[in-house]
């Protein structure tokens, strides 16, 4: 019998998840499976409650919630023998679709039910864990945004993209690539990809390998807002490396240093950080069932 834990955030996207547990109960049933669930009520919850499970001898925990629900209760997983699932309900799910789960409850909950095992990599920005994208500049001066609006939804997160463009200017930025190489940069965001996309199947770097042991970095310079539509059309078809206003390549850390602190995001969660921020991976740190 399989010892599973299913975290849910009730204020992830925009669905309703009073049906989850009739679903969980209907897929992880007796005698294959001992089953919890818990609603997280406050932030955090899911981080403690997460390791709770961890010390009671759970095979598993399962989040249901959107990128930053998911990274909470991955922080509390990553270097035990316990593996995270994930049904993604949130607004972005990078990490989820990254790793090719479904957006329909069922199907993801009888893709974990298979308890297919693989290894991913974690990263670090300064202290803070991440799995699957975190950056700086106008993605995370919109997470911020997006944040203070006190509302969930794609819409309303593409509207703060659109609307925020005109007022943001890009910054200067040193970067030391691998502790060797130092170049410095005016950009309008820069991204640590461990996955390949933001969410919503917007991939910022196509060719990132989420167990590699590597960041993809991908550094966008200011373009004209006639530009926009042609960038998102390669944001939509994994095709942005393409583009002249793009610059990437890969590490295994990663210094950034810029004029002052300002805004961050970790998966998609807002902060702010100081004047240098230390970016490393920590490989093959949390399993998945995915």
């Amino acid at each position: 019998m399989k010892k599973i834990a299913f975290i849910i955030n009730p204020k992830s996207g925009t669905r309703s998840k009073l049906q989850y547990p009739q679903l969980i109960q209907r897929y992880f049933s007796e005698p294959d499976f001992e089953t919890a669930i818990y609603t997280t009520k406050a932030a955090n919850d899911g981080y403690y409650e997460a390791k709770r499970f961890v010390s009671e001898g759970y095979d598993a925990v399962v989040a249901i919630g959107g990128d930053g629900t998911v990274n909470e209760i991955a922080r509390a997983l990553m270097g035990t023998p316990v593996a995270l699932g994930i049904v993604p309900s949130g607004s972005g799910n990078g990490l989820a679709l990254h790793l090719k789960m479904s957006l329909q409850i069922s199907t993801s909950l009888k893709k974990i039910r298979k308890q297919h095992e693989v290894f991913i990599d974690g990263c670090v920005l300064n202290d803070t864990p991440f799995f699957c994208t975190a950056g700086v500049g106008y993605d995370a001066f919109i997470a911020n945004r997006f944040a203070e609006t006190g509302r969930r939804g794609p819409a309303v997160y593409m509207g703060e993209v659109i609307f925020q463009y005109f007022d943001y200017k890009s910054q200067w930025y040193k970067l030391t690539i691998d502790g060797k190489e130092t170049i410095e940069r005016k950009a309008f965001l820069i991204t640590f990809a461990n996955a390949s996309q933001w969410g919503n199947n917007v991939v910022i770097a196509p060719n990132a390998s989420i167990n590699d042991g590597l960041l993809d970095v991908v550094v966008m310079s200011e373009f004209p807002i006639y530009e926009a539509p042609r960038l998102s059309l390669h944001l939509l078809v994994k095709q942005l490396d393409k583009t002249r206003y793009v610059e990437t390549f890969k590490c295994s850390s990663l210094v950034v240093e810029r004029k002052h602190a300002d805004y961050v995001h970790f998966d998609g969660e807002p902060g702010i950080m100081g004047k240098q921020i230390k970016v490393r991976v920590l490989s093959n740190v949390l399993k998945v069932w995915a």
